[in-house]
């Protein structure tokens, strides 16, 4: 088992025991399981999974949605700190899809670099917020 802490702007959003941890990083998506080698990383974009015992099947596990940070890895100890992580049950999937609808009239209407890249930032935060809300749909 590895020891998972997950910590957020706003305060601690997991902080237990877990099997498998699944993050999202610039080399793409790792598992890190016990005795996993030592490792920092930036954490990007994505969803981070958490299945909690061996034998849990994937509609059980917990999905947070997470936008960058920085990941620790050592002695069967899992540190991440990023600006926000949303869970399952702190998204509504129809506010993130009108989240991402906006989004897009916004980058379709950008006049410059810099409103094209934060449109296309939410739209990549609203996706991801999707994603895990969906997760969540299919446990129940």
């Amino acid at each position: 088992m590895i020891h998972l802490k997950l910590v957020t702007l706003s305060g601690i959003k997991f902080d237990g025991e877990a099997y498998e941890v699944s993050l999202p990083t610039m080399d793409g998506q790792i598992t890190v399981l016990s005795d996993h080698m030592p490792l920092i990383s930036a954490a990007t974009n994505g969803v981070i999974s958490i299945r909690k015992n061996p034998k849990d099947p994937e509609s059980t596990m917990e999905h947070f949605a997470t936008h960058g940070g920085v990941i620790e890895i050592a002695d069967n100890n899992v540190r991440i700190i990023v600006d926000e992580a949303d869970s399952g049950d702190e998204i509504n999937e129809s506010d993130a899809k009108k989240a991402l609808e906006l989004a897009v009239k916004m980058k379709n209407e950008a006049k410059d670099q810099i409103s094209l890249e934060k449109a296309q930032q939410m739209i990549d935060r609203s996706n991801i917020r999707i994603q895990v809300a969906e997760l969540k749909r299919r446990r129940r």
